[in-house]
């Protein structure tokens, strides 16, 4: 029966129902003693409370300029905040790649939102016309998934490897939709580079400039941009760094990067920021002044100050220290679990928080399923993978799993994926 409230409510507001991370965090509440091995957060112990204390001191002790920091800011953001992430981002592109690159990248090309998500939102909202699709890993990032959705946009999935997008499924894709009628709706290929969440993958330097070559190529009726999600790049526990798309895109063509001290400093600050193709500063710009004309400022005005006082640099180190711990207990754990149980595979990541695990198709790791309530009962619990995987595309795989390493300590991350292999052995 339809109710007065149902037409009262717009359609995105019934698009964006049923979101996963409210069902997970109903699972977790209602078992207090669970182990989570689910959410994406962050580890509590090592919050930078103390730095963040010197600089909130430091900002809130300077006179006419303390009165600054809690006045409204620029729909842009900080200019020295916005001038030091730049700095930062292209010192490490340098450092990570044997070839130079003339960056031409301005400051106005740089904006500041209270964390990554708003700037992912931005973007699909500004690209994006109902029907209108972009380009994803399969998996990819669930929270982006839902974004586009909520919008009136579709997801097309993109087949996978141990590197990534595979840029051959790719064009494969691209050549599909072009067969369709459709090439005209494709507007970006949404790309997780480093650590990718859920995957654990990272892209190669290789295939990261095949990605933006490709969005070139088939850059005919309009432009066709690479968002480069970057959340996870600066927890890299083992190898080498990676450029990023940004260094083979200097001047931001066709690259839109996104970012978040999320992650590598504290969530609580809420500080992301985004660097924008210069066609795109006007458009996205508006539509930012419609939701809140400027980040707030006092986050901001701290955050320069840890960047300035070179405090961030030293807390990511000590975050690489905690999480590389728990990375590997993690990754331990399923080798002495699961390394002899036929079709349970996982990616070995060398960094960021999530580990992909797949299971024998037989077993239904969804919502709907037995298994994910039979974990829970047991104590521990999971991401459904199902929740993943792109509108269209390359198919959902309901045998698969987002594990999380970012919260639990090695201990219980161990003991969490010991009752989680009870299960799944027990569903063999």
């Amino acid at each position: 029966m339809t109710t007065s409230t149902d037409h009262s409510i717009s359609r995105r507001a019934k698009q964006a129902a049923g979101q996963p991370i409210s069902q997970l965090m109903g699972m977790a509440l209602s078992n207090p003693n669970i182990i989570s091995l689910a959410a994406g957060f962050v580890d509590n112990d090592s919050l930078p409370v103390t730095t963040t204390n010197l600089a909130t001191q430091k900002v809130l002790a300077a006179g006419e300029t303390s009165k600054a920091a809690l006045q409204y800011g620029s729909n842009n953001g900080d200019e020295q905040l916005r001038t030091l992430v730049l700095e930062q981002a292209i010192a490490m592109n340098h450092a990570a790649s044997d070839q130079a690159a003339n960056y031409q990248t301005t400051l106005e090309q740089v904006f500041i939102t209270p964390g990554s998500n708003q700037l992912l939102y931005l973007i699909a909202d500004t690209l994006l016309d109902p029907g209108d699709i972009i380009l994803c890993a399969s998996p990819s990032y669930f929270v982006f998934i839902g974004a586009v959705k909520n919008i009136g946009g579709r997801t097309i999935g993109v087949a996978t490897d141990n590197n990534g997008i595979i840029p051959r499924s790719l064009e494969e894709a691209l050549e599909q939709i072009e067969r369709d009628g459709n090439l005209s709706k494709v507007k970006a290929i949404y790309t997780v580079p480093y650590f990718d969440n859920p995957g654990g993958t990272t892209l190669t330097a290789e295939r990261g400039q095949q990605i933006l070559d490709i969005a070139r190529r088939w850059s005919r009726d309009h432009k066709i941009y690479v968002i480069s999600d970057e959340a996870y790049r600066m927890l890299r526990y083992e190898g080498p760094d990676v450029p990023s798309m940004h260094h083979w895109d200097p001047s931001l063509e066709h690259t839109i990067v996104a970012g978040t001290f999320s992650k590598s400093y504290s969530p609580g600050i809420r500080v992301g920021w985004g660097f924008l193709p210069t066609d795109l500063i006007g458009p996205l710009g508006d539509q930012k002044s419609n939701i809140d004309f400027g980040a707030p400022l006092l986050a901001q005005r701290i955050m320069a100050t840890i960047l300035e006082e070179n405090l961030w640099l030293p807390h990511v180190e000590k975050l690489r220290g905690v999480y590389r711990q728990r990375c590997h207990a993690m990754l331990g754990a399923l080798e002495t679990h699961l390394g002899d149980v036929s079709g349970c595979h996982w990616h070995k990541t060398n960094g960021g928080l999530c580990v992909w695990l797949t299971l024998p198709e037989h077993i239904d790791t969804g919502m709907q399923g037995t298994f994910i309530k039979a974990a829970v009962e047991a104590g521990v619990l999971y991401v459904p993978g199902e929740f993943c995987y792109a509108s269209g595309g390359e198919p959902a795989n309901h045998s698969t799993i987002r594990l999380t390493f970012g919260v639990q300590s090695a201990e219980r991350i161990t003991q969490g994926i010991g009752l989680l292999s009870e299960q799944i052995k027990h569903w063999q």
